[in-house]
């Protein structure tokens, strides 16, 4: 999931689960300060929820992220952890663990996504078996960390683009870190891609966006796509409609997200 810098910060007392939810599949930041056993919960959003918290009667306090610090605060919300069994995401580079893991290391930025998000673990553990080989597309690349593991996984070839062009910077120097020499990446849409197919395309985008790009993830794909940012609870509703023409090979589920790895019939 990504982030941009132009943000807006609003403090609640209370996080109703009909709140959370909307939040999450909006793709807003959410966090949690403690003081003297009270807890409050921070929001950072690119769009303006006031109506939703006033639809909702909830008091909160709202300001624009330049004013609050968030640029370094945010970095005490996220931790290093496992983006697969056998990868784990780090923020320092040439860090070293005694037990001799695979790293990948990832320039933290809000803007771009970390890896933290179980949307892109859900797609990386996916692609992680049966990209080896194979040349993949991925879609809505961020800060590259889906593309990194790609490569990491023994990908031939990765194509990655972003509608963002700050994320830009962000990835060209994630891959140039992680010495990932088959990754080309670039600021596009994917309905700029022609006569081009590609073993594998991966998509970890909310799933509105999935609906809509699905007929050119269909024409570029020749044998497997990958989709993630879909909540659990939406899945049936949507899935004749992401599935079409595919059979359903893996699904994954980490909390209330879940994401699957479609092979073409």
């Amino acid at each position: 999931m990504q982030y941009s810098m132009l943000m807006i910060e609003y403090r609640l007392e209370t996080l109703p689960e009909v709140l959370r939810t909307l939040l999450e599949e909006a793709e807003a930041f959410i966090g949690e300060e403690e003081f003297q056993g009270e807890t409050t919960y921070l929001i950072y959003s690119e769009d303006d929820i006031t109506d939703i918290l006033q639809e909702l009667n909830i008091s909160f306090e709202s300001k624009n992220t330049e004013e609050t610090g968030w640029q370094e605060k945010w970095k005490e919300y996220i931790q290093e952890d496992y983006l697969t069994d056998d990868i784990f995401f780090i923020f320092e580079k040439g860090k070293v663990f005694d037990d001799n893991r695979r790293t990948l290391y990832i320039n933290p930025s809000l803007a771009f996504g970390t890896g933290a998000h179980p949307t892109t673990k859900i797609a990386a553990r996916l692609l992680s078996s049966c990209v080896k080989g194979k040349t993949m597309l991925d879609v809505g690349t961020g800060s590259g960390i889906l593309s990194i593991a790609a490569s990491m996984y023994g990908a031939k070839e990765v194509d990655a683009f972003d509608i963002d062009p700050m994320s830009h910077d962000n990835c060209m120097e994630n891959i140039a870190d992680n010495n990932c020499h088959n990754i080309s990446a670039w600021v596009g849409d994917i309905k700029d891609i022609y006569n081009k197919k590609y073993d594998i395309v991966c998509a970890n985008i909310i799933s509105s966006v999935l609906l809509s790009i699905k007929d050119k993830v269909n024409e570029l794909a020749s044998e497997y796509v990958i989709y993630s940012g879909i909540l659990d609870s939406e899945y049936e509703n949507i899935k004749s409609q992401l599935c079409s023409g595919y059979i359903e090979e893996e699904r994954i589920t980490i909390n209330e997200w879940t994401g699957v790895r479609l092979k073409k019939c």
